[in-house]
């Protein structure tokens, strides 16, 4: 029992300081950009977020844990194929879980002019 508990101390240890290090990486703020056409960039809490969604790939879908993707490697101007297009991808994303989780909903609230 003792060698379990032992055991159990490392592996919960490991997982703990591999977040810690994964969040320290992890950018404070992020200026979303890539596809501003009538509406301003969006400057984005990062830090914030990852306060409150408990694993990277509620957003990050496609990348490795620690290894994570920006948005636009995959979700390009326009959709390709099965992958939605930049712009729905982030309002899909961000405004049904900000409606979940009471965050802001309107355009003006992220697009900052």
């Amino acid at each position: 029992m003792r060698k379990f508990a032992t055991f159990l101390a490392i592996v919960v240890a490991v997982m703990f300081s591999a977040g810690l290090v994964i969040g320290a990486s992890a950018p404070e703020k992020v200026t979303i950009d890539f596809v501003k056409k009538s509406k301003s960039a969006v400057e984005f809490n990062h830090k914030g977020h990852t306060e409150k969604v408990k694993e990277c790939k509620e957003c990050h879908h496609k990348g490795e844990a620690g290894k994570e993707e920006k948005c636009s490697n995959c979700h390009k101007a326009k959709a390709e194929g099965k992958t939605a297009e930049f712009k729905e991808a982030m309002h899909t994303k961000c405004r049904d879980c900000h409606k979940k989780a009471k965050g802001p909903t309107k355009c003006d609230d992220c697009h900052k002019k």
